[in-house]
């Protein structure tokens, strides 16, 4: 198991790895409420203190809120930083809303939600579903002004396509307000590297911190079914499908395993952002992190054993055609 010392580090003192409560939704399967505090208090006791939420999660900030409460005589307020984000409320790009009212309305809101009266980190949720202007016209500047007011600590904005997240933090650089935080999901994985690229050019944009989300792809990485709606081409589904069958014929490791290793040996970035709805699911997490600092891993492992080795090149040769390969954000349906 990871350890505190081994998880926390850089500028803005977070840990490693971070607990991605949108899973508590319910749309990775069954998230009962018992489950979300075991999964929070196992997260908080092994060293991690950044939890991330978000009001477009469904019922994820509620169930967050109630567990941070009832763990709150074991981890007090200050020991742990709490993510959430303001402008997506729903699918569609309608269910935006970026405006000064809306924004202030929704911090107060995740704030009750959350049982607390102020946010570590606020990020503009999906930022590519809107014209730019009204992320740095409208939108950080009202966050900007909560953080002077001492609501919010840390701004920041989230998204999938790495060209719009740079040009905003370009244009926030060039304004004199650098961001704090930038969160992007889905790009350094087995199947994506494309983050490897972008990360240099963030930080020359005066990014503190930056945060890769989702080291198994939204699910498509798992040993699972893939989830009916993710947004992966039917080509990338496919190979993915491979590289299951392929892991199966060996009964010491899982692709997610594989996955997991994968992601957080990169170690360029501040925050690997982990979905994890049970306590076990958890643990499984840390136990990746730190097998993968321990053995310093580069493009698909060194692995003991022989046979998981010649896995992990089988699957490298399955999945290099998709390397820079991104799906459509927003898609053609929203």
């Amino acid at each position: 198991m990871a350890n505190s010392t081994n998880l926390v580090a850089g500028p803005f003192p977070l840990s490693k790895i971070g607990l991605g409560c949108g899973v508590f939704s319910g749309a990775y399967g069954l998230a009962p409420q018992a489950d979300a505090v075991k999964a929070v208090r196992t997260a908080l006791s092994n060293g991690v203190n950044l939890v991330d939420t978000s009001p477009y999660y469904g019922d994820s900030e509620t169930k967050l809120g109630r567990a941070l409460l009832d763990l709150k005589d074991e981890f007090p307020r200050s020991s742990y930083h709490i993510c959430t984000k303001v402008g997506r409320y729903g699918y569609h790009i309608s269910d935006f809303d970026y405006s000064r009212k809306r924004i202030s309305e929704s911090i107060l809101e995740s704030m009750h939600r959350l049982h607390t009266d102020y946010l570590d980190i606020v990020l503009c949720h999906d930022v590519e579903f809107v014209d730019v202007s009204q992320i740095v016209d409208i939108a950080l500047p009202k966050l900007f002004e909560l953080k002077q007011q001492g609501l919010v600590r840390k701004v920041g904005i989230s998204g999938y396509p790495l060209d719009v997240l740079l040009r905003i933090c370009q244009i926030q650089q060039g304004r004199g307000f650098p961001l704090d935080v930038c969160l992007s999901y889905c790009n350094y994985n087995l199947h994506c590297q494309a983050l490897t690229a972008a990360v240099p050019k963030l930080r020359a944009a005066g990014v503190e911190t930056i945060i890769a989300a989702s080291p198994l792809s939204m699910g498509l990485l798992s040993d699972d079914e893939t989830p009916e709606w993710h947004p992966a081409k039917s080509e990338l589904k496919a190979a993915v499908k491979q590289c299951i069958d392929l892991v199966r014929s060996s009964d010491k490791i899982s692709l997610a395993e594989i996955a997991e290793n994968y992601a957080f040996s990169y170690n360029d970035v501040d925050v690997h952002l982990v979905g994890a709805k049970t306590a076990q699911e958890v643990e499984h997490a840390l136990r990746a992190y730190a097998h993968a600092q321990q053995l310093q891993l580069h493009a698909y492992g060194k692995y003991e054993d022989d046979n998981i080795q010649r896995i992990c090149a089988q699957i490298k040769t399955i999945l290099e055609p998709f390397a820079e390969y991104t799906w459509p954000s927003p898609p053609a349906n929203a």
